[in-house]
């Protein structure tokens, strides 16, 4: 269990240096939350987890600039 434990560690570690996310904020929270989830809904590897996490960054990334109002025209 403690080396799951720690991989799942090292998952949200990477996970949040790779986006800026301050270890003590809502959003690592947010963040070791999902990982969690997919851990306990099968996905066992430390790459898998980091992919699987890092293609839901990149989903929500390109959901906040969709939800971005036009930039005026000039």
């Amino acid at each position: 269990m403690s080396d799951e434990l720690e991989m799942l560690t090292r998952v949200c570690r990477t996970a949040c240096k790779e986006r800026d996310i301050p270890l003590d904020s809502p959003q690592a929270q947010t963040l070791a939350s999902h990982v969690l989830k997919l851990f306990l809904n099968g996905l066992m590897g430390e790459e898998e987890l980091l992919s699987a996490e890092r293609n839901r960054m990149k989903r929500q990334a390109h959901i906040a600039a969709l939800n971005q109002p036009p930039a005026p025209a000039r």
